[in-house]
C-alpha cells in the first residue's frame, strides 16, 4: 500500500475480522518500537454509536500491549481529541471532513493543526457502505481522491458495498487488484428463514398485525423495525395494548429522543433482547420486543429470534438482519412486509421497488450466505455521486488544499445542516427562563443529556413558533476543551427584522 501509494479496499462480511486485519498490523509497531505503517490511526465510522462501541473495543486490545496507548473519541457529543493527535483516534465523517477542511470549530485559531495530524496518520473508513445518501457518496468521494494525491494511506472497508458504487468511488483512483481483499466466508452457522408478505404492514394510519403475526410475537424475542418514526410510535403502542405488555417486555426505539432518553431505552433493548455475553444469565421471559427505526441497523449487538421488517434498500436489510439469530449456531424467522403507495420515505421508491421484485423472484434465497448477498445488492442498488448538488463543499475541499490561506466556508457532509437543541420544560411564569438559565450553567451535564440534533429547517419552524427560547455559544481554550457556555436569549420581537437564518445557523445549539 505504501509503496504503490494505492490505497486498500477490504469487501467482507460482518464479523469476519477486517477490523483487526488493520488493527493488529498497526498495533504491533507499539510491541516492535517501529513504525513504518504510521504514527497514528484514525478510524472513520458513520455513526456516532458506533464511534462509541469500536473505541470501547480497541481499548480491549491496546490494554493488553501497553496502558500508554491512547484512544480517543471525537464526534458531536464526546471531543476528547480534536487535534487528532492521539496514538488512536475514533471519529464520525463529520469531525473528519471538518478538520480535514481546516473548518473544526473546537481548536481555536489551530486550524492546520487536525489537517497535519490527518497527514501523517492511517484512515480507515469503515462501514463505508453506510454512506448511501448520494451527497455524502460525492464528498466522500473527493475526500479519497484528494487524500489520494497527497499520498495519505487509508484503508476502505464495506460488507455489502454495491459493486456500481465501488467503481464510481474509485473511479478517479487506481487500486490495483493486490489491494483489493474480497472474501466469500458465511455470515454465521445459523439460519434464518425469510418470510415475504403480500400486504403493507402499516397503511392509512392504521397497523395490520393479524393473529398469526401477534402469536408469533409473544412467543419469541421480537425486534420490530420500521423506516419511519410516527409508525414505530403507533406499532409499538398497537403490540404493547394488543398484547398486554408492560415497559419491562416492550421499548421503543428512534431518532428523535434526547440523549439521556435513548441511552435509557438502549440499556432497556439490552434486557429484553439479550446479547451474547448475557443470554447465559438472562432472565428475560417471552413475549420481549423492541421496535425500532433504522438506529438498530447498526451499533447494538443482540440477537432477536424472529424479525419484523419493513421493506427496504438491500443494504439497510441485510443490516436487520444482523440482528436476527446473530451468533453462530442460532435460527431465526424474518417477516419483510412491503410498504404501502407513497410510504416510501425516507428510501427512494425505485430501491425499494427493486428490492420487492428481487426478493419475489429469489424464493431460495439465502441472506447469510455472502455470495448471495452481493449479487443481491449489485441487482438492487445503483446510488450515484451527486456532485453538482455538492458543488459549494467539493469546490472549497479542493481550495482549501490548494490555498493554505483559504478557509472554507461551505463544508458539509450531507444535504441538510444540523442544528442541537436542548430540550427543557420552560414554564410560561416569568422566572421560566432565569431558571432554566440558573440550572444550566449549575449542570451544565444537562447539555448532553436533553440534546437532540434536527436539520435546521425543523429549527426554522420551531424559532418561527417562538418554541426557541435560547442559544448557547461555547468558548474553547487552545487546546479545543470547553471553557465556558454562554448562554444568550433570543427575542424574537426584538429580531422580528431578520430572517430565521440570521439567527438560527448551523451547527448552532438553543433552547
Amino acid at each position: 500500500m505504501f509503496k504503490n501509494h494505492s490505497p486498500l479496499l477490504i469487501r467482507a462480511p460482518t464479523g469476519s475480522g477486517k477490523t483487526e486485519s488493520i488493527l493488529a498490523p498497526f498495533l504491533a509497531q507499539f510491541l516492535e518500537n517501529n513504525f513504518t505503517i504510521a504514527p497514528r490511526l484514525i478510524y472513520v465510522l458513520p455513526m456516532r454509536v458506533l464511534v462509541n462501541n469500536l473505541a470501547e473495543r480497541i481499548r480491549n486490545y491496546t490494554k493488553k500491549i501497553s496502558e500508554s496507548i491512547t484512544v480517543k473519541v471525537q464526534h458531536g457529543d464526546i471531543s476528547d481529541s480534536p487535534f487528532f493527535i492521539a496514538d488512536i483516534v475514533v471519529t464520525t465523517l463529520d469531525q473528519f471532513l471538518y478538520g480535514f477542511a481546516r473548518t473544526s470549530l473546537q481548536v481555536g485559531r489551530h486550524i492546520d493543526v487536525p489537517a497535519g495530524s490527518i497527514a501523517s496518520s492511517l484512515v480507515v473508513f469503515d462501514e463505508a457502505h453506510m454512506y448511501r445518501d448520494e451527497f455524502t457518496f460525492s464528498v466522500m468521494r473527493a475526500l479519497m481522491e484528494i487524500m489520494h494525491t497527497t499520498r495519505i494511506p487509508f484503508v476502505v472497508m464495506t460488507a455489502t458495498m454495491p459493486e456500481k458504487l465501488e467503481k464510481s468511488l474509485f473511479e478517479y483512483i487506481q487500486v490495483p487488484p493486490e489491494h483489493r481483499v474480497l472474501g466469500s466466508m458465511p455470515f454465521n452457522n445459523g439460519s434464518l428463514k425469510i418470510n415475504l408478505m403480500s400486504h403493507p404492514l402499516f397503511t392509512e394510519d392504521r397497523v395490520y398485525l393479524d393473529d398469526e403475526t401477534l402469536n408469533a410475537i409473544a412467543q419469541h424475542r421480537t425486534l420490530v423495525i420500521v423506516n419511519q418514526v410516527a409508525r414505530a410510535q403507533k406499532i409499538y403502542k398497537e403490540i404493547k395494548t394488543h398484547l398486554e405488555l408492560d415497559d419491562e417486555q416492550i421499548v421503543l426505539l428512534h431518532s428523535r429522543f434526547t440523549n439521556k432518553d435513548r441511552h435509557e431505552h438502549e440499556n432497556r433493548a439490552l434486557q429484553i433482547i439479550p446479547n451474547k455475553s448475557m443470554l447465559q444469565t438472562s432472565k428475560t421471559a417471552r413475549p420481549a420486543v423492541v421496535v425500532s427505526t433504522q438506529v438498530l441497523e447498526a451499533g447494538i449487538d443482540f440477537s432477536a429470534e424472529l424479525l419484523i421488517t419493513e421493506l427496504a434498500p438491500a443494504d439497510a436489510l441485510i443490516q436487520r438482519a444482523g440482528r436476527c439469530a446473530r451468533y453462530a449456531g442460532q435460527s431465526g424467522s424474518m417477516i419483510v412486509f412491503p410498504v404501502a403507495e407513497g410510504g416510501h420515505l425516507p428510501y427512494e421508491e425505485k430501491h425499494l421497488s427493486k428490492t420487492l421484485n428481487w426478493l419475489k423472484g429469489h424464493s431460495e434465497f439465502n441472506i447469510r450466505d455472502f455470495t448471495q448477498v452481493c449479487s443481491f445488492v449489485d441487482a438492487t442498488l445503483d446510488y450515484q455521486a451527486a456532485d453538482y448538488e455538492a458543488r459549494d463543499t467539493l469546490i472549497d475541499l479542493y481550495e482549501c488544499v490548494l490555498y493554505a490561506d483559504t478557509v472554507p466556508s461551505n463544508i458539509q457532509v450531507r444535504r441538510g445542516k444540523p442544528v442541537t437543541l436542548v430540550v427543557f420544560d420552560i414554564s410560561e411564569e416569568k422566572d421560566g427562563l432565569d431558571r432554566i438559565k440558573k440550572e444550566f450553567k449549575e449542570n451544565s451535564e444537562q447539555f448532553n443529556e436533553n440534546t437532540i440534533s434536527v436539520d435546521i429547517g425543523i429549527a426554522y419552524a420551531l424559532y418561527n413558533q417562538g418554541h426557541l427560547k435560547l442559544k448557547i455559544n461555547r468558548k474553547y481554550d487552545e487546546n479545543g476543551r470547553t471553557t465556558e457556555l454562554v448562554i444568550e436569549e433570543l427575542n424574537k420581537k426584538k429580531e422580528r427584522n431578520k430572517r430565521p437564518e440570521e439567527v438560527i445557523v448551523p451547527f448552532g445549539v438553543y433552547i
